[in-house]
């Protein structure tokens, strides 16, 4: 099981370098960003970038410093797995990569980006869903949630990239169609020790300093 930190993960401003110098010091196994191109220039924001940006490279000289760390490239705008790749070729870092976000499926069918982890967003296999499934009677929402599960097969995902509350409606499914499971962004105290216990694939969480000490105790035991 991966632990990734959510950008702006304990109290840390968002994409900044405060963020990513305090989560490659981080116990998590993973640093995500938001990544977007602004001016031909690969930078980190979830929305519209500040004036001044924290560069995609600055983020990649920490995971070149940090060789037990991989990174979350969380893509916003579409058409930006072969700059960010390309990218971490002059690190050679790409195959510490995972993708998430808006990934076009032919570019992994295509093999062009071998070595790189994916996890799939609901919308690449089922558009839309994602955005109407809390307004669902709850077999409906299964039913479209096994959906898209099926429509998995076949595909060059390592799994789906989902809400933790729409995973769990249908996790032992997932778990039986073999699909791996990567939930976000789980920072209820509650709910993070109890996706923690299901052992998914991946947690990405704002309360890293709380997740981390808790799987080192339960290894202890």
């Amino acid at each position: 099981m991966l632990l990734t930190a959510h950008a702006g993960c304990d109290q840390t401003a968002p994409n900044s370098q405060e963020y990513l110098n305090y989560a490659f010091a981080s116990q998590a196994d993973v640093v995500e960003v938001d990544v977007r191109m602004e001016s031909g220039e690969l930078v980190l924001s979830h929305d519209v970038p500040s004036a001044e940006p924290v560069g995609f490279s600055n983020a990649l000289d920490l995971l070149a410093e940090h060789p037990e760390k991989r990174l979350n490239c969380d893509l916003k705008t579409e058409g930006l797995e072969q700059a960010v790749y390309q990218a971490a070729l002059r690190y050679g870092v790409q195959k510490r990569l995972i993708f998430t976000g808006e990934v076009e499926k032919s570019c992994f069918d295509s093999h062009l980006l071998d070595g790189v982890a994916w996890y799939a967003n609901l919308n690449a296999f089922a558009p839309g869903l994602e955005k109407t499934l809390d307004h669902m009677p709850p077999q409906e929402a299964k039913k479209a949630l096994l959906g898209a599960l099926d429509a998995t097969k076949g595909s060059r995902a390592a799994g789906i990239n989902w809400y933790y509350r729409h995973a769990l409606i249908v996790w032992e499914d997932a778990k039986e169609r073999g699909v791996g499971i990567s939930v976000w962004t789980v920072d209820d105290p509650e709910d993070l020790k109890r996706i923690l216990a299901l052992q998914p694939d991946n947690v990405t969480t704002n309360r890293v300093a709380l997740a981390a000490g808790w799987i080192k105790k339960k290894g202890s035991e």
